[in-house]
């Protein structure tokens, strides 16, 4: 008897016993063994079923306090401030922007859209992710109990789900990653049960279920290529389904067909501009290590964990379907973005979300061979210890870029400098710098290096000449997240250092850096420096060693900006190397450490100031 022939059977049994024609007759009979033991096993079935709702429900709320806990601790990031400000623009804005600057399908930005009706705080924002990562909890029950035909092995998918680091990490995210892993264990969901069952209703809710997660992220495209292997390495066992298969697969692709000219626009955008580098044996391994125990400190520990689990699941037990099924969904994605990364790399952990639930469902199976309550505990609970720690470590010490603070120092200091610039390198780093700077009662130029971030500026402006950008300002502040890809040779900073400009305290967050910038005429006059406040990095001089020094005495009228020029050098050097506080400080016979130069260039330098 099969499994739903004893479904069938159990739910015949219920009936009869519930008929007035069972309870006339009941009499002895009723005291017969057999029933006796049927009667036994349904009151054991409802009280089971029973169990695993509650524990199920428990596993649920103790996902919404770890994934709801310190939620706006850490700061809107880059790609997030991305996410809300592409979903602010209007229907059309929002798809025409996806195509022009993003990598990803319009679905979650569409939604996101309709839930920024209601607001847009830290937390509101990221609360729609928190939602579908919950909901992806008895999710994977329902997949992994279809998989392996037990509601236990069920309950132990939820629990590492429930308490994956990597997966709360990204519900606390505005970006669609919790969505989509909702969507393919949907998918999967209706899947199992097609193949199980041959009903309609279940090929319609994968091929809806399919299609929804592939206009969420391109990462749903490794799901349905892992189907699609699984499908044919399995075809004998499903043939009787092979009609309703390609149907289903027809119907995705025929859906899928609207977008796919702008995928394969949006995939040549990331062949000319993508920054990852090419994966290497280190970044497989830190994605393995990201689907485990995302930031667990003892890497050494998830190492031996895992060196266990694929030892369980591939050598020592025979092979099954159910573990060739959730190994595939682990291997498959990886494989193929490892090759497409042979020319172009894309390789990236978040981008492989899809990946880690096929982990989790290899292990949830390789637990469960076990049988044993005490072996299936003492195989878990490391897991779930390691867990506990990482989310605790993620939550406390792990930080987003800190954008909150550094739009606060610089509102800060433009209140008592008016008329300057704040420069962006590179010029997105605007998005997330805006979102909090907005709530600041106070306005300034900006300006994005090499050029303006479309999503703000609808006629961006790219910068051509620095001099031209920099005439009559008095103060600049550069933003900076990734001066060495975006500006290598420091082309902003280094006009600032050689035209008058004098660098005062360095504002340092993490990867962020504030240069704060004042003309030499503007440059504070002190006897002593600033005292540090949080969060400031007094500006430390580096003078070269391969650089000699002579003396040099300040002629009549002589400042300081003429003296750098004539030597070659920076006001900002020449304050540094003779300790100097005050730009202005100089007055005729000052001895001062000036560059060694040729004898006759010190009077052939450039004159003008």
């Amino acid at each position: 008897m099969n499994r739903q022939d004893a479904k069938n059977a159990k739910e015949t049994l219920r009936n009869i016993i519930n008929s007035h024609t069972f309870l006339s007759a009941l009499g002895d009979r009723a005291k017969s063994f057999d029933m006796h033991r049927a009667l036994r096993g349904i009151v054991r079935d409802s009280l089971q079923v029973a169990l695993h709702r509650k524990l199920l429900a428990a596993l649920v709320v103790i996902g919404a306090g770890l994934r709801l806990y310190l939620m706006a601790d850490k700061s809107i990031w880059l790609d997030e401030a991305f996410s809300i400000i592409i979903s602010q623009r209007d229907l059309t804005g929002v798809l025409q922007m996806v195509v022009r600057t993003d990598t990803h399908p319009p679905l979650y930005y569409l939604l996101l859209k309709m839930w920024l009706v209601f607001g847009d705080g830290e937390v509101w924002v990221r609360l729609l992710s928190t939602l579908f990562s919950l909901a992806a909890i008895p999710l994977i029950y329902k997949v992994a109990a279809e998989l392996y035909e037990n509601k236990w092995v069920g309950l132990i998918g939820a629990t590492i789900l429930t308490l994956s680091p990597f997966q709360v990490w990204y519900a606390q995210e505005t970006r669609m990653y919790a969505m989509l892993t909702f969507f393919v264990l949907s998918s999967a969901y209706f899947l199992l049960r097609g193949l199980r069952d041959g009903e309609r209703k279940d090929w319609t809710g994968y091929v809806l279920t399919t299609i929804v997660a592939l206009y969420t992220d391109n990462g749903a495209i490794w799901y349905v290529a892992t189907i699609t292997i699984f499908y044919l390495l399995s075809i004998k066992r499903f043939s009787v389904r092979f009609r309703q298969w390609i149907l289903s697969q027809s119907a995705i692709g025929l859906l899928y067909l609207p977008w796919l000219p702008f995928f394969w626009r949006q995939t040549r955008q990331v062949t000319e501009d993508f920054w990852l580098p090419a994966p290497s044996f280190h970044t497989v391994l830190d994605t393995f290590l990201d689907f485990h125990s995302l930031n667990f400190p003892l890497i050494e520990l998830s190492l031996i964990y895992m060196a266990m689990i694929f030892v369980w699941a591939y050598i020592i037990p025979r092979k099954t379907w159910q573990r060739r099924f959730a190994g595939l969904w682990l291997f498959v994605p990886l494989g193929i973005s490892l090759l497409l990364s042979l020319r172009q790399p894309i390789f990236l952990s978040r981008n492989l979300i899809v990946a880690s639930l096929g982990y989790y469902l290899l292990i949830a199976g390789t637990i469960w061979q076990f049988k044993s309550r005490k072996a299936i505990l003492a195989l878990l609970l490391p897991l779930v210890a390691m867990n506990v720690v990482s989310i605790g470590h993620n939550a406390w010490y792990e930080e987003k870029e800190d954008w909150r603070t550094i739009a606060g120092y610089v509102a800060q200091e433009i209140q008592s400098k008016p008329d300057g610039l704040v420069v962006f390198i590179p010029g997105y780093a605007e998005l997330p710098f805006s979102y909090y700077f907005r709530q600041y009662d106070v306005s300034i130029r900006t300006q994005g290096y090499p050029g303006d971030e479309i999503l703000l500026h609808p006629q961006p402006r790219e910068v051509e000449d620095v001099s031209a950008l920099m005439e009559g300002i008095p103060y600049v502040w550069l933003v900076v997240r990734e001066i060495e890809s975006d500006d290598p040779d420091q082309t902003v900073k280094a006009w600032l250092d050689n035209h008058g400009y004098v660098r005062q305290e360095d504002f340092l967050r993490k990867d962020l850096r504030v240069l704060t910038y004042d003309r030499w005429d503007k440059a504070p006059v002190s006897a002593s420096p600033a005292p540090a406040r949080s969060g400031l990095q007094a500006y430390l001089p580096i003078i070269h060693r391969d650089i000699q020094l002579e003396t040099y005495i300040v002629r009549p009228g002589e400042t300081l900006l003429e003296i750098a020029l004539r030597f070659d050098t920076t006001v900002q050097f020449l304050m540094d190397a003779n300790r100097l506080q005050d730009p202005h400080s100089i007055t005729e016979g000052t001895e001062l450490y000036v560059p060694e130069v040729e004898p006759d260039d010190s009077s052939a330098g450039n004159e003008g100031p």
